[in-house]
C-alpha cells in the first residue's frame, strides 16, 4: 500500500487530539480550511471515514480513534530520531598550514582519537586566509599570528616557535663551516616564503648589512625548504617547533643554536568564533591541543 500525504497524516492526527479543525490548524500554523482539505484526502486515501462531522463539533469514528495514537507514537518516534541525529558529535573542521599540519598536527591526531574516538576531525591544508575560514565553514584554524583577524574570531597561543639557520651535516662536510654568521654568504640561502621573511629577521638581528637574503631560492612552503635543507641544499630558517624529528636524527644540525628569532608571527594560534569555545569537541580539541604543546 502507498504511503497517505505526510501532512494530511500530521493533520489528522492534530485534529484527532483537538477533536477540532481550528485548534489543529492553530497548532500547525495553517488555516482550518487546509485541515479539513487533508482530513478529506486521507479519508479518501484509506476509504474510510474518521471523522463524523455534526453541526457543532467534530466526533472520531471507531477508525479513528484506533488510527490516532499509533500516528501519534509514529511522529513521536520521527522527533526523537531527529534529535539523536542532532546529537550525534560532527565532525569538527580545521584548517592549518601546510608545514605545521605535515610535522606537528597529523603525527598526533592518532592521540586524540584515542581519547575521543567519538569526535571526527577533519583537517584541511592550506595556506591561511580568513576567506576561505568562513567561505569553508571550519570550526577551528591554527594561524601564525596573522594581523587583522576578525573582531569575531577568538585567538589563543598553542605553541611558540623558534627561527635558526638549519642545515644538513653534509652541507658543512664538504662546503665552507659555517662557524660565523658571515660564513652563510658562502652557501644558498633557502626561503619558505616570496618575501624572505625569515631570513630577514633573522639577518637583521644577528648578521646586518652581512648577508644578501634577496639571494637563494624561494619554496611554496617551509616543508620543502626544510626538505632542502635536509637533502645539503642549502641553509633554511628552521622552525624548531616542528623539526624536533629531523634534528633528533641528526638529519639537520643548527651552527647557531643560541642565535633565535621569535615574535608574534613567529606563534601558531588556534582560532575560534568566540561564542564557539563552549562546544565540548572544540572544548575537548582546544585541551588536548594545548596538552601536546606542553609535552612537545
Amino acid at each position: 500500500m502507498r504511503l497517505p500525504s505526510l501532512n494530511a497524516l500530521r493533520a489528522f492526527e492534530a485534529a484527532a487530539r483537538h477533536e477540532s479543525f481550528a485548534r489543529a490548524a492553530e497548532e500547525l500554523c495553517v488555516t482550518e480550511g487546509a485541515i479539513s482539505r487533508h482530513v478529506k484526502l486521507l479519508e479518501t486515501a484509506l476509504q474510510v471515514e474518521l471523522f463524523r462531522r455534526l453541526p457543532r463539533r467534530l466526533v472520531l469514528t471507531d477508525a479513528g480513534r484506533n488510527f490516532q495514537p499509533i500516528l501519534a507514537a509514529a511522529f513521536e518516534s520521527i522527533a526523537a530520531g531527529a534529535q539523536d541525529v542532532q546529537r550525534q558529535p560532527r565532525h569538527l573542521k580545521v584548517i592549518c598550514p601546510p608545514t605545521f599540519s605535515i610535522r606537528w598536527l597529523l603525527p598526533r591526531l592518532d592521540r586524540f582519537k584515542q581519547q575521543w574516538p567519538a569526535i571526527g576531525i577533519r583537517v584541511t591544508t592550506a595556506p591561511f586566509d580568513w576567506e576561505i575560514f568562513f567561505g569553508g565553514e571550519f570550526d577551528l584554524a591554527f594561524d601564525c599570528g596573522y594581523p587583522n583577524r576578525p573582531k569575531d574570531i577568538e585567538a589563543v597561543l598553542v605553541l611558540q616557535s623558534f627561527g635558526t639557520p638549519v642545515c644538513s651535516p653534509k652541507l658543512l662536510e664538504r662546503g665552507v663551516p659555517i662557524t660565523f654568521p658571515a660564513d652563510l654568504v658562502h652557501h644558498n640561502l633557502l626561503h619558505e616564503t616570496p618575501d624572505r621573511h625569515d631570513w630577514k629577521v633573522w639577518a637583521g638581528r644577528f648578521a646586518p648589512n652581512l648577508l644578501d637574503v634577496n639571494s637563494g631560492e624561494v619554496f611554496p612552503s617551509a616543508d620543502m625548504a626544510y626538505r632542502a635543507a635536509a637533502m645539503g641544499q642549502g641553509v633554511a630558517i628552521g622552525d624548531l617547533s616542528v623539526l624536533h624529528d629531523e634534528i633528533a636524527k641528526g638529519e639537520l644540525v643548527l651552527p647557531f643554536k643560541d642565535m633565535q628569532i621569535s615574535d608574534d608571527t613567529e606563534a601558531y594560534h588556534l582560532c575560534c568564533r568566540k561564542d564557539c569555545w563552549t562546544d565540548p569537541r572544540i572544548a575537548a580539541f582546544h585541551k588536548w591541543v594545548s596538552d601536546e604543546a606542553t609535552w612537545s
